[in-house]
């Protein structure tokens, strides 16, 4: 008996057996490697991606960053408590900008104490926009993302002190749009 595979099939005729093994394989099958399924796998994704960009599923646009700055003015502070710095009075809207916008600030902080953007249009503190210093020293800084909200907002930045007088310098506005 040979090692080949038999099959058996019923048909309304009747039934007909034949022998697998005698079946020629195409040859695609019978040279499966890695490299080969690995071209396949690359040819199906191109043709997957092809259909996907022709039905508006991925968008070809490119996405350009950009990045601008708006200058701010600085002042000096020696108040223990938050209080605005005068002069420091400006207004921003992200719409301006674009869809996509991410906005921090720096500058140039000497004295020991802290300085941060506050929202006059919505009565609160700037989301991680304060900026703290132990040191005498002058030194820059920079912030996180801040947390703007939409719309024509009014601004102004305000400072506290731990003993002493505090400076803020060459204050701006870092904004990416996307």
């Amino acid at each position: 008996m040979s090692t080949g595979i038999l099959l058996v099939v019923f048909c309304l005729a009747g039934w007909q057996v034949w022998n697998l093994s005698s079946v020629k394989r195409p040859a695609v099958l019978a040279e499966v490697t890695p490299k080969t399924i690995e071209e396949r796998v690359k040819s199906l994704e191109n043709r997957v991606y092809v259909l996907e960009k022709n039905a508006g599923l991925i968008s070809t646009a490119t996405k350009k960053t950009s990045e601008s700055f708006v200058s701010l003015a600085g002042g000096d502070i020696a108040n223990f408590d938050w209080t605005k710095i005068e002069g420091t009075d400006f207004s921003f809207d992200t719409s301006l900008y674009g869809k996509t916008v991410e906005v921090s600030w720096q500058g140039w902080l000497e004295g020991a104490g802290s300085v941060r953007v506050y929202d006059s249009t919505n009565h609160r503190a700037v989301d991680f926009s304060e900026y703290s210093s132990s040191s005498s020293v002058k030194k820059s800084f920079y912030t996180k993302v801040m947390s703007i909200w939409r719309g024509q907002n009014q601004y102004y930045i305000e400072g506290k002190t731990v003993g002493g007088l505090v400076s803020l310098s060459a204050p701006r506005l870092k904004i990416v749009s996307k």
